[in-house]
C-alpha cells in the first residue's frame, strides 16, 4: 500500500523542522515548485483548502507535496477525510507539529492508517564536546574538570534542551572570572534542585553499572532532601521493571510497546540497553539485594542508613558493570 501522508511530531521543534525539510525535499526531489504550504489554523478554518490542495494537478512533473505547518488534533477529521479516498495521483501530506500525547487524536489516525504513518522525533541529549563547546561559547573559558563533565552529561540525560541551555548560562556566569576548571563539586551545586529526576539519575547509573558515578549522584539527590528509602523504592521499581521486560516471552520490542505509561526516545533506548546488560538471573539478584536492605533499614536498632544503601548501590552497580 502507497503512504499518501506522514505526522511530523516531538518536543524539540528544531528537531521536527529538520526531518521535516529532508522529508518534503526528498519527496519534492528538491522542487519546490511542488511544494504547497499551508498553515494548521488556516486549515482548521477552511477544511476545504486542504482537500483543494491534495487533489489539485501540478503544471510539473513528479509527486506534489502538501506541507500543513503547525498541526493539531482539530485537524484529526480534516485529515482522515482526505485520507479516506487517497489517489495515488493526489499530493502526499506532510503534517507537522509539536509535541502529542498518546492519546492525541492527530497521532492515533495516523499510526492507525494503512495509508499514513506517524513518525515521532526526540533529540539526542548534547555529548561532552558538545557540552564544552556551549560553555566555551557561554564564556567559560577555564572549562570544567573530567569529572564536572560526566556530572553534566548525566544531567543532559533528563533535562530538555531549554533547561540545558540555562544551566549552561548559570555555570559560565558562576565560573566567568575562574582561572582553573570548575571542579564536579561547584557543577552540581548549581543543577536543578533535587527531584524524581535526580533520583532517576542515579538508579540510572546503577542500572548502567557506572559505581564511579553513584557517589556523586548520590550527594546531589541528598542535597535535595532525597532520603535512603525514597531511593530505595525507586530502585526497586526499576529492577522489577528490568526483570519483567527482561523475562518477556514474546521479546523486548513487544515488551517495550506494553509499558504504561509508554516510554519513547531517548529513554527507550536507554531502557533497551539497560534489559540487554540485566538478564533476568542478574536482575533477580539485584532485587534481593535491594530487598534484603530496606529490611535492614526497617528493622530496629541504630545504623548508617545512608551508607548502607550507598554501598548497595554501588555494588549493583558493578554487578551490571560485568560482562
Amino acid at each position: 500500500m502507497r503512504l499518501a501522508a506522514a505526522l511530523l511530531f516531538g518536543p524539540d521543534a528544531a528537531t521536527v523542522s529538520v526531518a521535516r525539510r529532508e522529508i518534503v525535499a526528498a519527496l519534492s526531489e528538491g522542487d519546490e515548485m511542488r511544494v504547497t504550504r499551508l498553515d494548521g489554523g488556516a486549515v482548521r478554518k477552511d477544511p476545504a483548502a486542504l482537500d483543494e490542495a491534495v487533489r489539485s494537478r501540478g503544471f510539473f512533473p513528479g509527486r506534489r507535496v502538501v506541507l500543513i505547518e503547525g498541526a493539531r488534533d482539530e485537524l484529526a477529521d480534516t485529515i482522515a477525510a482526505v485520507l479516506a479516498d487517497a489517489t495515488p495521483e493526489d499530493a502526499f501530506v506532510v503534517a507537522e507539529a509539536g509535541a502529542l500525547a498518546p492519546r492525541s487524536g492527530l497521532r492515533k489516525l495516523f499510526e492507525a492508517s494503512r495509508v499514513a504513518a506517524a513518525c515521532g522525533l526526540y533529540p539526542d541529549p548534547p555529548d561532552p564536546a558538545e557540552l564544552s563547546a556551549a560553555l566555551q561559547r557561554a564564556g567559560l573559558s577555564a572549562g570544567v574538570t573530567r569529572e564536572a563533565e560526566t556530572a553534566l552529561a548525566s544531567a543532559a540525560q533528563e533535562l530538555d534542551r531549554a533547561q540545558m541551555a540555562q544551566l549552561v548560562e548559570t555555570i559560565a556566569l558562576y565560573g566567568a572570572s575562574a582561572s582553573a576548571p570548575l571542579p564536579a563539586e561547584a557543577v552540581l551545586a548549581l543543577l536543578p534542585a533535587a527531584s524524581d529526576a535526580e533520583i532517576d539519575r542515579l538508579i540510572d547509573a546503577v542500572a548502567g553499572g557506572r559505581a564511579e558515578d553513584v557517589v556523586a549522584l548520590y550527594d546531589r539527590v541528598a542535597a535535595g532532601g532525597g532520603g535512603p528509602v525514597q531511593i530505595l523504592i525507586a530502585a526497586g521499581r526499576m529492577f522489577r521493571q528490568i526483570l519483567t521486560l527482561a523475562s518477556a516471552p514474546d521479546g523486548l520490542d513487544a515488551a517495550l510497546a506494553r509499558l504504561r505509561p509508554p516510554v519513547f526516545g531517548p529513554r527507550r533506548t536507554a531502557l533497551a540497553r539497560q534489559v540487554a546488560n540485566w538478564p533476568a538471573s542478574r536482575a533477580e539478584a539485584a532485587l534481593r539485594l535491594l530487598q534484603d536492605t530496606d529490611r535492614t533499614l526497617r528493622s530496629p536498632g541504630a545504623r548508617p542508613d545512608r551508607a548502607l544503601v550507598e554501598r548497595c548501590l554501588i555494588r549493583i552497580a558493578m554487578m551490571g558493570a560485568r560482562r
